[in-house]
Formats: structure tokens, sequence, C-alpha cells
């Protein structure tokens, strides 16, 4: 039989194993199950690697490690278990740094009540207070469920020590989750107010920013193309005219980034080059009508202020840093602490980001470089994402299960109609569901799929698009490796990329609440703006949004698609104009002969 030193030898040779020996006692660390299995190895990975990296040493990494195992043995998602984890710990620290604490039985279920209650830490939000209990709960819930199915009496015993301290009390007992949840429903519903009208709008300057990138990369692909015919030496000017609403005649140079800055003030002569090589320079637009300053592409201040990517690196100055902040927070982004939010951090390689060696030699000489293709992939998936979304209201982990796959993609035809009808609709699987149900597209969208497909066949060189990895933390255990649309070099794209792309799709546009905020727009909010034009616009009945937005509560599709306050207020208004009509006709007929 393996002695506990034995044991403890095996796992150094496990991944898990390697990253937690040291960090736990031995009875945590070789907890098995009634198969012999080591629950460890159940934990994702990453889970791991936060744990050892945020919680290994601190006075509660015994019962968070507990914890760890229980949740993930229970098949909560690991993103979900992430989130408990990383939310329970920072506020961990918030309590043991204020109350000067250094053991696990040092904290009081008083401590917590006042952080609840706001009696300390004042700068935490409702949401940061009522987060704790929430997290608390669920740790607490699974663990003695867990505990008193899965071990003997003896053995809950021993791993009592690593429970967390019971809690007299829960959210329901507190003021700060139901301001919390207000707040956080009053401002959806101020932001959805702002959006919804503006719907089509919103679509049309994503289709028109569309079209600019496409003609741009076009215009780029075509000055390389006459470079290479009449083999000429880069740099060379060109321009073209973006007439279409914006009436401008936009100027550029085309350069060679590896020969950037070489042989200034000498006669240069032709050398071969990739197209990777090569980046516009933006020189000036002018206006058609009277050759004054035109504006340029809509994204110019993000490339000036250099915002794309992880812009507040060490390479900026603390001006550059400033301006960078305050042009940030104008437009509602919410940048604090010197800059550590990047709401253009796409999560894959090849979107939006510009790359390290144009950013350096943008930097270095002061240029306006654009890496078009970066950008050009980017706004081709976000105005994708953008139409489903706003033709469907479908959730995020749904658009992103789109695949090229006939059972994915079906056109089907409905003869009861004269013409026939044909009806463009994604097989995908809504949340909550293990079957994948009906969402129907406009025709439009299954078209532009198609342009997708032949950029990501060109990009891969190959007749058909590869199977990828489904990287939607929730959903990602669920589901199998497909030759899924939202993909580039050879990786899914996932949910943090989508609303940085769509944020920088429709960076500039207004959207104000009625308190005068800039509204950001996200998936999510999209999709509750959809919802809300359906019922209080188009005039769908509810039961049928519901079944459009594929929820399976009613008085979810209710709360989703509820009139927003400027609506109410419109039809107030409306309301009392016939009143003050009504009433002005009375005053007429109740007047006496000789008054009239």
């Amino acid at each position: 039989m393996l002695t506990a030193m034995n044991l403890l030898e095996e796992i150094k040779d496990k991944p898990w194993g390697a990253l937690l020996y040291g960090h736990l006692p031995e009875d945590l660390l070789l907890l098995m199950d009634p198969n012999g299995e080591y629950y460890w190895e159940k934990v994702e990975g990453k889970n791991i690697k936060y744990f050892v990296r945020q919680c290994a040493g601190q006075p509660w990494a015994n019962h968070f490690a507990l914890a760890l195992m229980c949740l993930s043995d229970r098949n909560l998602t690991p993103q979900s278990i992430m989130n408990i984890t990383s939310v329970l710990n920072a506020r961990f620290r918030d309590l043991f740094s204020h109350f000067k604490l250094s053991a696990m039985v040092e904290l009081l279920p008083t401590h917590v009540e006042q952080y609840v209650t706001g009696q300390i830490l004042s700068n935490h939000s409702d949401r940061q207070r009522q987060s704790i209990l929430t997290g608390y709960n669920t740790f607490m819930f699974n663990l003695k469920k867990w505990l008193g199915t899965k071990f003997s009496d003896e053995k809950q015993a021993e791993l009592s020590a690593y429970m967390l301290p019971s809690l007299p009390y829960d959210n329901r007992d507190f003021s700060a989750r139901t301001r919390a949840i207000t707040n956080a429903k009053t401002k959806r519903k101020e932001d959805t107010s702002a959006v919804t009208p503006l719907l089509p709008e919103i679509r049309a300057e994503a289709h028109l920013r569309w079209n600019q990138i496409s003609r741009l990369r076009e215009a780029f692909r075509t000055a390389i193309a006459d470079v290479r015919e009449q083999r000429i030496p880069l740099p060379i000017e060109f321009h073209y005219d973006e007439s279409e609403y914006v009436g401008e005649r936009w100027y550029f140079i085309l350069r060679d980034l590896k020969g950037f800055g070489q042989f200034q003030g000498e006669k240069k002569s032709y050398r071969e080059f990739s197209d990777d090589d090569c980046v516009l320079e933006f020189v000036k637009a002018e206006k058609l009508e009277d050759g004054s300053e035109g504006e340029g592409p809509w994204f110019l201040d993000l490339l000036k202020l250099k915002l794309l990517g992880h812009w507040a690196t060490d390479y900026i100055s603390d001006e550059h840093r400033e301006k960078a902040v305050n042009y940030l927070n104008h437009w509602g982004y919410e940048i604090e602490d010197g800059g550590k939010n990047a709401p253009f951090l796409p999560r894959n390689p090849g979107l939006l980001i510009q790359g390290f060696e144009t950013t350096r030699t943008a930097r270095i000489t002061n240029k306006l470089l654009i890496n078009i293709e970066p950008i050009y992939v980017a706004c081709m998936f976000a105005k994708f994402a953008l139409d489903i979304i706003t033709s469907s209201g479908a959730r995020m982990n749904e658009l992103l299960q789109i695949s090229y796959d006939k059972d994915c993609c079906v056109v089907t035809v409905d003869k009861s109609v004269s013409p026939p009808r044909k009806n463009y609709i994604f097989r995908l699987i809504p949340k909550g569901r293990e079957e994948p149900e009906n969402y129907y597209m406009p025709e439009e969208v299954f078209k532009f799929m198609t342009e997708i497909l032949k950029m990501l066949k060109e990009s891969y060189k190959s007749d058909t698009i590869p199977e990828v990895q489904y990287d939607v933390e929730s959903r990602k255990h669920l589901m199998s490796q497909k030759r899924y649309i939202f993909q580039y070099q050879s990786r899914h794209i996932n949910v943090f990329s989508i609303n940085a792309i769509i944020r920088f799709l429709l960076h500039g546009m207004v959207i104000q609440s009625a308190e005068g905020s800039q509204v950001i727009l996200k998936a999510h909010l999209l999709r509750h703006a959809f919802a809300t034009h359906a019922v209080q616009t188009e005039k769908i009945p509810v039961d049928i949004v519901k079944t459009l937005l594929h929820q399976k509560d009613i008085e979810a599709t209710s709360y989703y698609s509820a009139p927003t306050a400027q609506q109410v207020s419109e039809s107030m208004n409306s309301l009392h104009e016939n009143w003050i009509s009504y009433i002005d006709i009375q005053k007429g007929i109740l007047r006496g002969p000789d008054e009239l």
C-alpha cells in the first residue's frame, strides 16, 4: 500500500501537483474520490494557476482549495468557478487588510456585516458589497452538500477545519443586494432607452463603416498590385474618393515597414516585399465639395492616441497617458487607475491589434500608420455579430456557435405563400437547453457569411476552414470542435474579442442616456434593445418575442421588452396633447352664443 510520502512523490509529476506542492497540507493535496481519483484532476488548469498565483499563502488558501475541488466535482462551469473565486478572494483581501486579520479564526460575522451594510470601505459599490455574500453562499451551499454525500463522518470531521465559518444571515437580510440589483436594472433600462430608438441608425452606421474599411483595404491592395506590376520603389503616395455619405478624398502613403526610414535622400530601387511588410500612412482628408480639411476614417483618434490593445504601456509619457485617459473617459469607457482598462483589446491574435513593428515604428516616427488587415478582419466579424444580434436578439454564446455545417445553416422554402418564401435559419443551442433551436435571419446575413468564409479560406490558403475548440467558458465543456465561423488564425473568437471589436466599429457614435452619460454598446445591451424594439415599436406579441429570444420564462421577456422611460414619456405627452385638444373642444361647446 502506498504511503502518503509515496503519493506526494507521485503527484509531483502531475501538472496540478507540480503547481500545488508546497502550498497545501497533505490531506488537501491527496484528497481522492471513492474511485481513487484525485479531486484535483477535475479542477480546470487555469483555476489552479489562479489559486497558486493569487490565493496561496493567504489565511483563506486552504478553505478556497477545498471549495475549488468541491465546485469542480459538482460540475459548475470553470468560468463560474473562476468568477466566484476571484471575487471572494478580492473581498477577503479587503476585509483582512481593513481589520488587520491574520488567520481565518479571526474573521467574524460582524466583519462581513459591517462591510455589507456600508460601515467600512466607503468607496466600494453596492454591487461589490452584495457580491461577497453571493459567492460566500455559493461556496457554503455546495460544500455542505458535497461533504455530506461524498465523505464519511470521520472524513467530514477532518475536513471541517477547512470549511468557511457559517454566517447567520444572507443577502436577503441586507439592502445592499436590493440596491445593487435595482441600480443595475435601472442602468440597463436607461441604456436600453437610449439605444432602442437608434437601432436602425446603429445598423446603418456599422454598414457604412464596414463599406469604408472594405474600400480602404481594396485601395491598399490595388496600390500594392500596381507597385509590383510597374516595379515602383516604395514609398508611393496615392489617394481615392470616399464619396458615399462622407464626401471626402483620402490621401495615403504606401510604405515598406522593413525599409521604413532607410535610403532617405537617396534614389531608391524596387525590391520584392510581402503584403505583410506594407502599412499605410494616413496623410490627410479633403472635402470633395470645397477642398477644406476632412475628418478621415472614424478610428483615427484611436490610432493617434495608440489606444488599440494594451495601450497603457511603459513606453508612453505621463502627458500622453493623461490625454488617453481623458479621451476614453469622455467617451464613457470609465478608465481608472492610470489606464488599466483596455476597451479595444481583443483576446484573439490578428484582430484589430496593429502589431509590434507597426506600433513601434509609429511611436518612433510619430507617423499615423495603419496595418489594415487586422482592422478589416475585426470589422468584418463585428458587423456580422451586430447584424445577427439586432436581427434575432441572439445571445453571445449562441451566435458564436454558428458553424460551417449543413446542420447549423439551413434554408427552408415555405410554399404555403405565393411566391414561395425562403427562410434562412441558424440551428443553435440556447442557454439552458440541450437541443438546437431555430434562429431566423435575413437573407443578407447568410450572404455576408459567405464573404467571411471567403476571407477565412484565403487566410488559411485552403478550400475549407479548420475545426477549432469552442471558446466561451460557460459552455466550453459542452461543445465539440467544429468549423466555427467566428474563428481566426485557428482559434475560436471569444466573448471579450467580440465586445472589443463591436466597440471599435461603433466608436464615436454619440449615444447618451437621459442623464447625459455616454452609453457603451455591448452585445447583451443590443439584445435588450432588440426585445424592446420588437414589442414596443413593432408591436410583436410578447409571447412571440419570448420564442425569438429563446427564453424559458415570459417574465424575463417582459423585463427585457418593458417600455423604456423615453417611450413612456412620449406616450404620456401624446396622451396629454389629446386631453388638451379634448378640453379645448369642450370649452367651445360650453360657451354661450354671446361669447362665441
